[in-house]
């Protein structure tokens, strides 16, 4: 309470300095996400979905299912938070260079086999391997999205991100249960295995983007949910 209470001074003092701004009126309430805000939702919830899952079983598995000393195990959350990191620090350098859709079906793409490797050939190193692609793989991957959704021509850019933001957090709280419920009734690597898959739909939908077609297609979407 006391770190909460000094907290609150500083905030104070700096929401009183904020630049004064005008809003514009828009529609508030609860709006279903729809057109291309569906795919690009989709797609942060399953980014943020697989950060969840490998943050709270990462060390768990390789304790329990691959045997790994206790401070073995706890490198694989640390590999992948430290990967993770590295690919947000390294992010903007490497999307301006190569796009945003490039580095997202990239990314997403080795993330999705390397993990899918280590459960697969189930021994310590492998696995911690996995887990640090996972991390430099999802780096930018919300960033990549929101900025995706903040361009969409036919919605404000604050409903666009807040929509899919909304559907990514609720990822985010729903794929560490999701992934102990099938722990439960098969394996925690059956478990970790749909967060492989979920990383492969976020490669599919950055080659996507990055494709002429695919980026005509949801200009086509954004026109028709206009």
């Amino acid at each position: 309470m006391a770190t909460v209470a000094g907290l609150l001074l500083p905030t104070f003092g700096a929401i009183a300095l904020l630049l004064p701004t005008t809003l514009p009126t828009v529609r508030t309430g609860f709006r279903l996400l729809r057109g291309p805000l569906i795919a690009l939702g989709m797609l942060v919830l399953c980014s943020l979905m697989a950060e969840g899952a490998i943050g709270d079983w990462a060390a768990v598995y390789m304790r329990d299912n691959l045997a790994a000393s206790a401070g073995f195990a706890a490198l694989g959350f640390a590999a992948f938070s430290l990967a993770m990191a590295a690919g947000r620090f390294l992010g903007d350098r490497v999307v301006r260079r190569c796009g945003g859709p490039t580095v997202l079906a990239a990314g997403s793409g080795v993330a999705a086999l390397a993990l899918a490797a280590g459960l697969w050939l189930g021994n310590p190193i492998t696995a911690l391997i996995g887990f640090a692609a996972v991390g430099l793989g999802l780096a930018n991957a919300v960033p990549i999205l929101f900025s995706t959704a903040g361009k969409i021509p036919s919605v404000l850019p604050e409903l666009a991100i807040a929509a899919v933001s909304t559907a990514g957090y609720s990822g985010f709280l729903l794929g560490p249960p999701v992934i102990g419920v099938v722990a439960e009734h098969f394996t925690l690597g059956a478990g970790l295995a749909v967060v492989a898959f979920a990383l492969a739909i976020i490669a599919l939908g950055g080659a996507s983007l990055a494709s002429e077609g695919g980026r005509r297609r949801w200009m086509a979407l954004s026109t028709v949910w206009k």
